[in-house]
C-alpha cells in the first residue's frame, strides 16, 4: 500500500492519494508512505507494471472532472 500511495502522490501537487481503512494499522502505515520517496527510475517501474493501455472500465468524466488535468 505504501508503494501505491507514494507512487500516486509523485504524480504532481494535483494528484492527492485518497487512501480509506477502517483500522488504525492501515491508517498509520498510509500516513507513514508520505515519508516514501521514490526515484524517477522507481516510479517508472512502478508505471510500466500496469501499462496505460491496459487499464480498462469506465471512468468519471463529467461534472466537475472537467476541470482537472487530463480532461479537457
Amino acid at each position: 500500500a505504501q508503494l501505491s500511495l507514494a507512487w500516486a502522490a509523485s504524480q504532481g501537487v494535483d494528484v492527492v492519494p485518497i487512501p480509506g481503512t477502517s483500522k488504525i494499522k492501515n491508517l498509520l502505515s498510509n500516513v507513514a508512505a508520505q515519508a516514501v520517496e521514490l526515484s524517477s527510475e522507481e516510479c517508472n517501474t512502478v508505471a510500466a507494471t500496469v501499462p496505460h493501455e491496459q487499464v480498462v472500465g469506465e471512468r468519471f468524466t463529467g461534472g466537475d472532472s472537467a476541470i482537472w488535468k487530463g480532461n479537457l
